[in-house]
């Protein structure tokens, strides 16, 4: 019957395991350890910036439809775009890309951390300035990144890795130390900030557990971002090679980059020193956690897997050179906005073979071969 027959709109998702609700649910799920790490090293103050992050995305989510869209009517809130619930994950990425405690006031990093003073017990609960900065990125990951740009979907970078970066790029700040439930973790000066000589065993152990200092409470924990990739993948919600070449590949460029600058320095004397700084470089400063939950945005990143694969290449190699030549003791977040900005440019020239298609060489020659 012809009345059976239709053309559905992008992205052809017809089934409810498939469904925009149930991969951000699942996002969401793979979160969870992350979270549960973040507390245990960072204190409660964590949980405290999830519901304010996840709420200020929300909210400003429902007031653009409403209001810019002119879609506040009745029945509105039950068909708004917050129930697929991907801003509800772009809350708690966002959260979990902030340290507890902020000191916006502190105009020079260097001059506060001679001077760091450490917040009271009731300051670890709850820190204005970082609720501030969150609903400021929150601000400008929903309504500038995504819904100007038409929604989820049609956002050409990454939303929480662009609010993270406008908020610490707008305001000068400090991230200052708190008083975790854990052990000796700490948001604060991180290694990256520091030496790039070799690293202790017992260092890299640290990063693995989470029981060390950064600048992020989500990037601490190597163990419970390892979980979150393990169930994204069984789940089938990302592709497992692109986090792996991600890691792999800045493995091997700061092996190679950290390794020559530090013989150069003087810094690194020994294989045993290069070796260790680049494994710090895999599990420092947010590396595993944007190759896991930033970096596999479907929709900023390319459609093929050799397209991701030279996506995964493009951060690595430039939060490297970030890390080794800038500045900047950080890198992963923008590399991964520059990349989400090449990845267009990666698809117009890698793109999957048509179904069906055949080498017009190989077709001529199956005709003639036919015709004699």
């Amino acid at each position: 019957m012809k009345e059976n027959l239709f053309v559905s709109v992008s992205p052809h998702i017809t089934e409810a395991k498939n469904s925009v609700g149930r991969i951000m649910t699942d996002v969401l799920i793979s979160l969870c350890p992350v979270v549960v790490a973040a507390v245990f090293f960072f204190g409660y103050g964590v949980m405290i910036n999830i519901a304010v992050a996840v709420g200020a995305c929300i909210g400003f989510e429902l007031l653009y439809d409403a209001g810019v869209r002119g879609k506040f009517k009745k029945g509105y809130f039950k068909n708004a775009s917050i129930k697929d619930g991907s801003a509800a994950v772009t809350g708690v990425i966002l959260a979990l890309n902030f340290p507890t405690f902020l000191k916006v006031d502190a105009w020079d990093l260097n001059i506060y951390r001679a001077n760091i003073n450490f917040p009271t017990t009731a300051d670890i609960l709850f820190s204005f300035d970082t609720v501030i900065m969150l609903i400021v990125a929150s601000a400008f990951a929903i309504v500038v990144v995504k819904m100007l740009f038409g929604g989820i979907g049609k956002n050409f970078v990454n939303p929480a890795a662009a609010g993270r970066v406008f908020a610490f790029m707008t305001v000068s700040l400090a991230a200052v130390q708190t008083i975790g439930l854990g052990l000796d973790a700490s948001t604060g000066a991180t290694w990256l900030s520091g030496s790039t000589g070799g690293v202790s065993g017992s260092v890299l152990l640290n990063m693995f557990i989470g029981n060390t200092g950064s600048a992020a409470v989500g990037e601490t924990c190597a163990i419970a971002i390892i979980i979150g990739f393990i169930y994204l993948v069984v789940r089938k919600v990302i592709d497992f090679r692109l986090p792996l070449v991600i890691v792999g590949s800045t493995f091997v460029f700061a092996l190679l980059l950290s390794g020559i600058t530090g013989l150069v320095s003087g810094e690194m004397a020994s294989a045993e020193d290069v070796f260790s700084n680049a494994l710090a470089h895999v599990l420092s400063g947010g590396l595993l956690f944007g190759a896991v939950y930033m970096a596999t945005d479907y929709a900023t990143s390319p459609n093929t897997p050799l397209g991701r694969a030279i996506f995964g290449i493009g951060i690595a190699l430039i939060t490297v050179l970030i890390r080794v030549f800038a500045s900047a003791p950080e890198g992963m977040s923008f590399a991964i906005l520059i990349m989400n900005i090449v990845a267009p440019l990666i698809d117009r020239y890698i793109y999957p073979k048509p179904f069906g298609y055949e080498k017009p060489e190989k077709k001529k020659k199956e005709k003639e071969e036919a015709a004699a």
